[in-house]
């Protein structure tokens, strides 16, 4: 009898052993497949540069005094350029300040696409 409990262990174990050992093939099988692609997020980086240089020119337009305007617009547009030729685009900002509008004209340009924005905020 004793020899009977014996075979069923080492049945037991064995079971064990092998079950452990087909879970761990199938999970090197189910794990490449698994991983989530990012590289489609890095394929958009330009638009999303593009938009936040656009929204933060609003802001910035929007909370300038009027006798500070001129000299954030400037430090504004050679910060966003410094930030393009770090990232290795090309940037074209321009703007005009009149007396009730600021009209902004931008090209971002890179190896991928060429995107262009015209746009006319109200002077605070």
């Amino acid at each position: 009898m004793l020899n009977l409990s014996n075979k069923k262990a080492q049945f037991f174990i064995l079971t064990s052993v092998i079950i452990v050992g087909i879970f761990y093939t199938l999970s090197k099988y189910v794990n490449p497949y698994s991983f989530v692609d990012t590289s489609t997020a890095t394929q958009g980086s330009e638009i999303f540069f593009f938009e936040n240089i656009k929204d933060k020119t609003i802001k910035t337009i929007e909370i300038s005094s009027a006798s500070q305007l001129s000299s954030n617009m400037n430090m504004f547009r050679n910060y966003v350029q410094n930030i393009a030729i770090n990232k290795g685009y090309t940037l074209a900002y321009n703007y005009n300040i009149s007396s009730t509008n600021v009209n902004v004209s931008m090209v971002l340009s890179s190896n991928k696409m060429a995107l262009r924005s015209d746009f006319t905020v109200p002077r605070p």
